[in-house]
């Protein structure tokens, strides 16, 4: 019998997005990172955060990126107005 490894699914639309959301919450980080840490290209990232765009204000800014230090374009978004 052989064993066949699958590949990971890079997941569906609302739940990569949910999770760029939870990773930029008022914590600024640039693509390359994003990307690296939801396990996705850097156009399906880019992608993701256009769709967040869409429902969140999403900031992008030159800023220092909370993972790996560059300054550089970073992407974030706020918490609402309680």
């Amino acid at each position: 019998m052989t064993m066949v490894q699958e590949t990971p699914k890079e997941g569906s639309v609302p739940d990569r997005a949910a999770l760029i959301t939870a990773l930029i919450l008022d914590r600024p980080m640039c693509l390359p990172c994003i990307a690296e840490k939801v396990l996705v290209s850097l156009q399906r990232a880019e992608s993701t955060l256009e769709t967040i765009a869409t429902a969140l204000v999403l900031r992008r800014e030159t800023g220092r990126c909370v993972a790996c230090g560059a300054t550089t374009v970073v992407h974030s978004v706020g918490r609402p107005p309680a």
